[in-house]
């Protein structure tokens, strides 16, 4: 089993999130605010992190400069300038790419086997 935290200002694309990819085996917890995530990334880190880019009071960016650096962090974001940071696995773009995220989620299983 893997914990996954999906962070997005956007209330109906973290249903979404839950509603796509989470299973028995994928505990999904979602968050409209960066600075709550980030109060619970610290106390109970998830084994990955995804998160929107744009949000108000933190980007992404800056949620995952905060997050420890052995977390799995991937940045998902309609934006087309995202500055490229080493800090995220892989940057996503919206829409989902459903079979990518599944991939991703299939590895991190596999990894904690």
């Amino acid at each position: 089993m893997i914990k996954v935290y999906y962070v997005d200002d956007e209330p109906e694309l973290c249903e979404l999130f839950v509603d796509i990819f989470a299973s028995s085996e994928v505990i999904v917890s979602t968050f409209n605010d960066p600075s709550e995530a980030l109060e619970k990334i610290l106390l109970n880190p998830p084994d990955l992190l995804f998160m929107d880019y744009r949000m108000p009071g933190m980007t992404g960016l800056e949620l995952a400069q905060k997050s420890p650096a052995h977390l799995k962090k991937y940045l998902i974001s309609g934006e087309i300038n995202i500055p490229v940071d080493i800090i995220f696995e892989a940057i996503l773009k919206k829409p989902l790419n459903v079979p990518l995220i599944r991939k991703i989620l299939m590895d991190a299983k596999e990894e904690k086997l």
